[in-house]
């Protein structure tokens, strides 16, 4: 059943106008709200946000019609697998997020991508091993690292006495640790190697965290080439095929039932 708006107003509980209906796509509305949303988190203009929004309303429209339905318990599985990756238990993760006020976001994100997930499954998008052998082969300068670098590690527990450091090298922190280190591709882990790699000499890496510590390299010198073991980086492949894919897909898929969609425009 169509949804019958007329003048497409929303009204608070007090009786004062807080939003306004500009598009309707197959009975979802998109609200001025909505938009204005959409264009400060992404920094693109109306038109763009409105199209945008029309995409993902026709995305959660097909979800709805294929009868793909994300519950708590899928939700609290991916949450789980987040809280194994950082050492916590799932209540304990909850119980974190939900003291930073971050636990409804991160379980919309997480229904969010287990649904897009689903509807992938049904599209049936695949990456075969033949398809990233080949990317391997093809383009095997992308997994070319140094052989050696030798750096420079800033560490700490406090990311502001860590930004700081990094800003001035010369500045003296008790809080910041600093050391230099030589390390041989063959003895160290391969994604580190590669992270280390795509910084040029005489320039910090990106602040990233190490366990129980946030570290940043200084790249003093990068000596050798040596191409990665495929092995290393099969997986790294895989999801940048899938992603790829996927992208293709829904942007084709998202045409085509564009075509048929209800999409009324509402605001002029």
């Amino acid at each position: 059943m169509k949804l019958l708006i007329s003048v497409f107003l929303v009204f608070s509980l007090y009786g004062k106008v807080i939003d306004k209906i500009d598009v309707i796509v197959n009975d979802i509305p998109i609200t001025s709200y909505d938009i204005s949303q959409v264009e400060k988190k992404l920094n693109i203009d109306k038109n763009q946000a409105i199209s945008y929004l029309i995409d993902q309303s026709i995305i959660k429209s097909a979800i709805k019609d294929r009868g793909i339905y994300v519950d708590e318990f899928d939700i609290d599985n991916a949450m789980r697998k987040i809280a194994q990756k950082n050492g916590m238990s799932l209540f304990n993760f909850k119980t974190y997020l939900l003291e930073k006020g971050q636990l409804n976001d991160l379980k919309a994100q997480l229904k969010k991508k287990l649904e897009m997930e689903k509807l992938f499954e049904a599209l049936n998008i695949r990456v075969t091993q033949d398809d990233v052998k080949n990317y391997f082969k093809i383009h095997k300068d992308e997994f070319k690292v140094a052989s050696k670098i030798e750096v420079t590690e800033y560490s700490s527990k406090d990311k502001n006495a860590l930004l700081e450091v990094i800003k001035n090298p010369l500045m003296q922190n008790n809080n910041v640790s600093i050391k230099d280190i030589t390390l041989n591709s063959d003895k160290i882990n391969p994604k580190l190697i590669q992270f280390l790699s795509k910084y040029k000499e005489g320039s910090f890496t990106p602040i990233v965290n190490m366990g129980d510590k946030l570290v940043s390299f200084y790249i003093i010198k990068k000596e050798g080439d040596k191409l990665m073991d495929f092995k290393s980086v099969e997986g790294e492949i895989y999801q940048k095929l899938m992603q790829q894919k996927q992208q293709m897909a829904i942007k084709d898929f998202v045409a085509k039932l564009k075509a048929k969609a209800n999409i009324q425009i509402l605001a002029k």
